[in-house]
């Protein structure tokens, strides 16, 4: 059997969604399943991450992809284009791969979004990883859910992405462990304006609702991009929102003027890539598709 599997990068929290929103982005790892074949090695990475990801069976997707179906009598070609460590949900990307993967090669079915937070702790990721678009999470007793409100956004994202990484756990720990009532309000406020404007498309709205009050100020230390980008919009941007913990940023840019906003941000010392919201999640093919650019 052999198949490809495709899962998009993703930007949690789009601001003051903070653990509950996110967006799959346009920007693809893929995984080939291959039939195994002696003297093949099990694990092919090709792209970022080469040389410094597992190329056993502790890699992240082969332990998703064995929740599904035994690994025995395939091999596995990672082909990698999302940046690890950058806030573009590496991880998500690659547990979702594993998962579709497996359910293809098993002929199972279930919550992959319950399996999958076995392997990626963050919802907020995973959740637009397997269903693309724009999704927003929430808790039912113990169990996640998540739903899919929008394929499209007013705004196109711009991710500027440095060279430095950041590690999700640490960002996390420089969160204060409560905050007083009335900001607790201001930041719900926030979080509800910005599901609004996600449903409605309206662009106004979404602007406004970038703005955030729970995590991002906490989080400079580790993102100082995030200050500096918001200091200094180029014309034709909306408004800038740290992707998940970081570093990098995601500069809005007006409909019909990412490439003019991109142009702009490329005098950064960081990688620029002007994107657009993926409307589909992690799926299989059957065509071969292109090596890692």
């Amino acid at each position: 059997m052999n198949f490809v599997v495709r899962a998009p990068a993703t930007s949690a929290n789009l601001g003051p969604g903070f653990d509950c929103a996110g967006a799959a982005l346009d920007l693809w790892n893929e995984l080939h399943v291959l039939p195994a074949e002696e003297g093949e090695p099990l694990v092919e990475i090709e792209g970022i991450g080469a040389g410094e990801l597992p190329h056993d069976g502790t890699h992240l997707a082969l332990r998703a992809f064995a929740k599904q179906a035994p690994l025995e009598g395939h091999r596995f070609r990672f082909v990698n284009r999302i940046p690890l460590e950058s806030g573009l949900g590496s991880s998500a990307a690659t547990v979702a791969a594993g998962l579709v993967a497996g359910q293809v090669a098993g002929g199972r079915g279930g919550d992959l979004l319950e399996l999958g937070l076995e392997f990626e702790g963050h919802p907020d990721n995973l959740a637009p990883a397997l269903l693309g678009g724009v999704c927003l999470i929430w808790r039912e007793g113990e169990r996640f859910r998540a739903r899919q409100i929008a394929t499209e956004l007013p705004f196109d994202p711009v991710v500027v992405v440095p060279s430095t990484r950041v590690s999700t756990s640490a960002s996390r720990a420089r969160l204060p462990e409560s905050l007083p009532h009335a900001e607790a309000a201001l930041a719900s406020a926030q979080a509800a304006l910005l599901g609004a404007a996600i449903a409605s498309g309206d662009p106004e709205l979404l602007a406004i609702a970038f703005h955030d009050r729970l995590h991002e100020p906490f989080r400079h230390a580790d993102a100082p991009l995030l200050a500096e980008l918001r200091a200094h919009l180029p014309a034709g941007a909306a408004g800038a929102t740290l992707s998940g913990s970081g570093p990098s940023v995601v500069v809005w840019a007006e409909k019909g003027r990412a490439a003019e906003v991109a142009g702009a941000l490329r005098s950064l010392d960081a990688e620029v890539l002007p994107l657009a919201i993926a409307a589909g999640g992690t799926h299989a093919t059957h065509e071969r598709l292109l090596a890692a650019n």
